[in-house]
């Protein structure tokens, strides 16, 4: 459910700067659940700061810890969009290690415990509320795919989002309106869904570790990576390492679809959410199935209500 728009909170600010790191820990724990920290310092004091500003639906938020920290986290009610401005970070998350690039954006893993370990860290975050985003996206159980560099387009568009924005949300000493609130916190939220890649079903619906296994990932991978693009059965066969005839066998033995099912699939989920998250002066329906490969309006639209049981237009009326 929507925060509501009649009574939101107030934007609240913290700012807090230190030298104890025991003082540091107590306080980072209390957001991002940090399990059994270890810190060792690498500089004779110890320093850090913190600063944010937030109301129910978002936060923007910057931070310095000057030591190496290494520590377990989780964060279930918000979705958190780092990128680092100097320093060290590792995260490993499902067994998989990944370094932030400076300002690179990623969601940080959702929902689920993972490593870190910074070393000498400043960085930028942005959280969003769960309920919020998942109401933005018209999807109950939205989740984005986590620790993955956003397209150069994206990257693009939450950036212009951050420039265009940020100021005027932290500065708390202008007076800011409820709706004004609500939509700045709704240009980042939309900006996020269409930045970064969501996490999909499919990636829980191949189950097995074997060579075959992951060459039916790396063709899902493919397919939503590029579903915006003209491709076919020969590039999602060759990106997966199969033969056309392999690639039709695989998926029709572990997801019982075609390859043309699979990518009409995910490219009608890619056009349902662009319009649930853009409104009439943003787009068109014809514009959104254009984008997403569609090349007959009527047939788009039918194939639509038959999935999603509305008319395209609904979706960008509702939005």
């Amino acid at each position: 459910m929507l925060p509501s728009l009649e009574l939101p909170s107030e934007r609240y600010r913290r700012r807090l700067v230190g030298n104890d790191v025991d003082e540091a820990l107590a306080f980072f724990t209390g957001d991002y659940d940090f399990r059994a920290p270890v810190v060792r310092r690498t500089h004779e004091n110890a320093y850090w700061d913190f600063a944010g500003v937030g109301d129910e639906r978002m936060s923007l938020r910057s931070s310095r810890f000057l030591v190496d920290l290494r520590s377990e986290s989780r964060v279930d009610d918000q979705f958190l969009v780092a990128w680092l401005r100097h320093g060290s970070s590792r995260i490993t998350s499902g067994g998989e290690e990944h370094e932030l690039q400076a300002g690179v954006p990623v969601v940080l893993p959702f929902a689920e415990p993972y490593e870190l370990h910074h070393r000498d860290i400043a960085l930028n975050l942005v959280h969003l509320d769960r309920d919020f985003v998942r109401a933005i996206a018209g999807d109950d159980d939205f989740a984005f795919d986590t620790m993955r560099r956003p397209t150069s387009e994206g990257a693009a568009l939450w950036q212009s989002v951050v420039r265009r924005h940020s100021s005027t949300w932290l500065d708390v000493e202008r007076p800011m309106s409820p709706i004004e609130q609500r939509d700045i916190a709704e240009a980042f939220a939309t900006a996020a869904i269409r930045a970064f890649p969501r996490r999909d079903r499919w990636r829980a619906a191949v189950s097995g570790s074997g060579p075959e296994h992951e060459r039916l990932r790396r063709a899902l991978e493919f397919v939503h990576e590029h579903a915006r693009e003209s491709i076919g059965t020969p590039e999602i066969a060759s990106a997966a390492g199969l033969s056309p005839r392999g690639l039709q066998q695989s998926l029709r033995r572990h997801l019982d679809q075609t390859p043309g099912e699979l990518l009409r699939g995910v490219r009608l989920d890619g056009a349902r959410t662009d319009l649930v998250s853009s409104g009439f002066d943003e787009t068109t329906v014809a514009e959104v199935a254009r984008t997403w490969g569609f090349g007959h309006l009527g047939r788009f639209s039918a194939t639509y209500r038959t999935r999603f049981g509305e008319l395209p237009s609904e979706s960008l009326r509702g939005s």
